[in-house]
């Protein structure tokens, strides 16, 4: 059976922080997500692990709006009106470092990659 692949609906659906980005842009980042993500999957973990690297993408590109995605572009403490935000000094460092680690999104994707590509398992082999 062939794995379904998402759509902007489904991206926006998962990540409701992304539904004024255009539906073109989230399909672009999509179909570039498929770059990571292929057929070897397994079917449940396929169409989220291509959401998650899309929105980490976008996010990381300045795709996040409002302050959301603030830590990413180096924002410690952000006022607007009467509304003031600190950004924690562990998101700030987490972002810094690149990688899947600097958003949620990312996390989120290596949380699956680990799900589905484990690593080498080791087992003792009995005695005789």
């Amino acid at each position: 059976m062939a794995h379904t692949l998402p759509t902007p609906a489904n991206l926006k659906t998962r990540y409701p922080e992304f539904t004024a980005v255009a539906d073109a842009t989230v399909q672009y980042w999509l179909t570039d997500a498929e770059r990571f993500v292929d057929a070897s999957w397994r079917e449940a973990d396929y169409a989220p692990a291509l959401m998650a690297v899309a929105a980490d993408s976008m996010a990381k590109g300045g795709l996040l709006p409002g302050e959301a995605g603030l830590a990413l572009t180096g924002v410690s403490s952000f006022k607007s009106g009467t509304f003031s935000a600190n950004i924690s000094d562990a998101a700030q460092t987490q972002a810094a470092e690149g990688g899947w680690s600097a958003t949620k999104y990312g996390r989120e994707f290596k949380m699956l990659m680990r799900r589905n590509f484990g690593g080498p398992r080791l087992v003792q082999a009995p005695c005789l």
